[in-house]
């Protein structure tokens, strides 16, 4: 049997009762942490734009935050940008992307469509989330750093599975709604600080409503898609190394959604800063400083760290993608937040003058004379920022895992704190709060109509949107 068709089977067949309950409570959590930032960025071009080519259809999909409704393939891509165009939804290590941005708009679509209910759509995160993972490491980190945005190659796969579960399609249409996914997923890193990177996500979430959809119609297409030097894994590998068993082997016994593992962002930036930018703010508060005081400010930046393209952004799209930019802003405002990333902000003078000495240190390749390069060499406990002083001091600070990661989670009322800081720019405060309640009851409900609903958003925000 193919690692396709086997795939496909779990897919489809996998009882959602033999799912763990932790299983089930991290994917609650993503769907909440997915709804916010997606209602926050509902207000964004990327979102705006994209909703101007799709139709008006009552008793459709639902466009959150924008009241109105349409198809639902047109939701999946209209939300699924929405929900990446903060950069500020969840990321997974073995997927080396983004599993939520893509996966629950598409679910949204299909479970709208067909009447399933909240444990429905649940389940099949879970399952799309495994598949997502599970391609990341299959595939291997050559298809990621060799240009290939994941978020949308291997999420629109996951979001093809996770729609043929709701849509019922059986084994054999699912491995064909994965053929269809396959050739057409797309996405390149080439095009990050800009609109389209957010537009991969919803392109993604699109692929895997409309591959399920035309699977179930009679659509043909190839049923190993995975297998083979002609397969997607070989393909996309970008001359790396296919695991493909690493796609089937232990379905079932170990769930991605808990191991590695999904981590919320608490910055609304690329999560490669994350880490550093932790490690600034312990400094500030451990050793205070004035960005005036700084000579240069160094970080420690791993081969991962290919998304951090733009060394001297002018937008604020480019500056979530500048770890210059971003502990500038660190150093400058003792914050990080969605007020940061803005074109002003970024080309504010004091911003500029602080990233001109911010230097990035690659673990693997470092610059002659770097003030890290004698600890990494000796094998010491290296830290991950240097910030050097006029006055000769030398502050320095690691951070094994940033705030949020599955090993240092954020707690249920931490998440609900961000979900009502996004919610609210475009929500009123009576609808945020029965939202949370909806979702933290969310595997329970019947149905996702009163859900749904709520998204299409109200008049009289909490705040106004931050331009």
């Amino acid at each position: 049997m193919s690692v396709t068709r086997t795939l496909a089977d779990f897919v489809t067949g996998f009882p959602a009762d033999r799912i763990p309950a932790e299983a089930f409570e991290v994917a609650t959590r993503a769907v909440l942490d997915t709804l916010g930032v997606a209602l926050a960025g509902s207000v964004e071009p990327p979102a705006t734009l994209s909703a101007r080519l799709a139709p008006d259809m009552p008793g459709g999909a639902v466009l959150w935050g924008q009241n109105r409704r349409t198809s639902p393939a047109y939701a999946a891509l209209v939300n699924g940008a929405a929900a990446h165009a903060l950069d500020y939804d969840d990321v997974q290590h073995s997927l080396r992307g983004h599993p939520s941005a893509p996966v629950v708009p598409a679910l949204f679509a299909a479970a709208e469509a067909t009447g399933r209910s909240g444990r429905d759509l649940l389940a099949a995160y879970v399952i799309a989330d495994e598949v997502a993972g599970r391609l990341g490491e299959a595939i291997g980190a050559p298809h990621y750093i060799g240009g290939w945005h994941n978020t949308s190659t291997l999420g629109a796969l996951a979001a093809a599975a996770g729609c043929a579960r709701l849509l019922g399609l059986g084994p054999e249409d699912t491995c064909r709604a994965l053929g269809i996914a396959a050739s057409m997923a797309s996405g390149l890193k080439k095009n990050f600080g800009t609109m389209t990177k957010p537009l991969h996500a919803g392109l993604a979430a699109r692929v895997g409503y409309e591959a399920a959809s035309l699977a179930g119609l009679g659509f043909t297409a190839d049923e190993a898609i995975f297998d083979g030097p002609l397969g997607f894994l070989s393909v996309y590998s970008a001359g790396g190394t296919v695991n493909s068993d690493a796609l089937v082997r232990g379905l079932g016994e170990r769930w991605q959604v808990l191991d590695p593992g999904i981590a919320v962002k608490i910055y609304p930036c690329c999560a490669e800063t994350h880490r550093a930018l932790d490690a600034v703010f312990l400094l500030l508060a451990e050793m205070p400083f004035r960005p005036d005081e700084v000579e240069v400010i160094e970080a420690l930046v791993s081969p991962v760290g290919t998304p951090l393209i733009h060394t001297s952004p002018k937008t604020g799209l480019e500056g979530k993608f500048s770890m210059e930019y971003c502990l500038a802003a660190a150093v400058l405002d003792r914050k990080v937040n969605l007020a940061t990333f803005t074109d002003p902000m970024v080309n504010r003078p004091e911003a500029r003058s602080l990233m001109a000495r911010v230097r990035r240190v690659w673990h693997d390749s470092l610059p002659v004379g770097s003030g890290l390069q004698d600890d990494l060499r000796s094998g010491t406990d290296v830290p991950l920022v240097k910030v050097y002083l006029k006055d000769g001091r030398v502050l320095a600070r690691r951070v094994e895992e940033p705030k949020g990661d599955p090993k240092n989670p954020v707690t249920w009322d931490e998440l609900v704190g961000k979900f009502r800081d996004c919610a609210g720019r475009v929500l009123n405060a009576e609808a945020v709060d029965r939202l949370v309640e909806l979702v933290r009851n969310l595997r329970h409900l019947p149905d996702l109509r009163e859900l749904s609903g709520l998204l299409a958003g109200v008049a009289e925000p909490v705040k106004e949107a931050a331009r």
